[in-house]
C-alpha cells in the first residue's frame, strides 16, 4: 500500500512547524534557519531539533497539555529517562 504524503490533520502541521522554529530558536539556529532554509542545516543540526520537539511532545502528553504548543517544564526532563536507566 502507498504511503500518503497528505497529513492527516492541517493545523499539526502548522502547529508543528512553529514549534520546530521554537526550539531552533533556543537553539540558536534560527537565524540560519530563516536566511538559508532546514535544507542547508546539517543533519546534527535536524536531529537535535527533532529530538528536542519529541521530548517536548512527551512532556506535553505526561503533564496532561496535548493541545498546547507553549513551552513546558523541562525540570523533569532528566527524570523522564532515569527510571528505566539500569545502574
Amino acid at each position: 500500500m502507498a504511503r500518503s504524503r497528505k497529513p492527516v490533520n492541517p493545523a499539526a502541521e502548522n502547529a508543528l512547524d512553529r514549534m520546530k522554529m521554537e526550539v531552533a530558536t533556543e537553539l540558536g539556529i534560527s537565524n540560519q534557519v530563516s536566511n538559508q532554509g532546514w535544507s542547508t542545516m546539517t543533519s546534527a543540526d535536524c536531529g537535535r531539533v527533532g529530538g528536542h520537539m519529541v521530548r517536548r511532545m512527551i512532556e506535553q502528553y505526561e503533564s496532561g497539555t496535548a493541545g498546547t504548543t507553549g513551552t513546558t517544564n523541562t525540570t523533569s526532563a532528566s527524570t523522564m529517562t532515569s527510571k528505566y536507566d539500569i545502574k
